[in-house]
């Protein structure tokens, strides 16, 4: 069997990547390359990439754990189960498996685990600061419903079946 070169890998890993978005999205973030027209599929390549790196080098755990955070925090806010969402990191396992044989396959698919369960932390960290954005907004919409219709009419709302 070849073995596949750095690119090919990474072009590999981002269509599997990509297939979790819907028609148009992935055709998007798959072919446009400018950064500012299209900075999450910009942010993917280059972060995949550095995994990529990575994992084939020393693991240099602050680089790698920088990398997985950006395409983390992407992956977070669009909604995704932990498991859509994080799916991306075990498909470089099955890339990579026909790649690597014995000790080598070894060390890098424990790399993979590793960065799977920092990628875990990262996650619910988002996903904590996404719902306590959404508890702040209903909070500000409530304080300015009861501004607008004074002490009396907050206390009636809430009599009738409000927050």
């Amino acid at each position: 069997m070849a073995v596949l070169s750095r690119e090919t890998i990474l072009e590999y890993w981002l269509e599997r990547v990509l297939r979790s978005y819907p028609g148009q999205g992935a055709k998007f973030l798959a072919g446009e390359r400018d950064p500012f027209r299209n900075p999450a599929g910009s942010t993917m390549r280059q972060a995949l990439g550095v995994l990529l790196d990575e994992l084939s080098a020393g693991m240099d755990r602050e680089r790698a754990a920088e990398a997985l955070d950006s395409i983390v925090q992407i992956r977070a806010v669009q909604g995704l189960e932990p498991s859509q969402a994080l799916e991306f990191i075990f498909q470089l396992k099955e890339i990579l498996r026909p790649q690597l044989d014995g000790p080598e396959r070894e060390l890098v698919e424990g790399r993979i685990d590793e960065l799977a369960l920092l990628a875990f932390d990262f996650y619910m960290k988002y996903r904590e600061r996404t719902y306590q954005a959404r508890t702040n907004e209903a909070r500000r919409r409530i304080f300015v419903m009861e501004r607008r219709q004074g002490a009396g009419g907050a206390q009636e709302w809430q009599e009738r079946g409000g927050i």
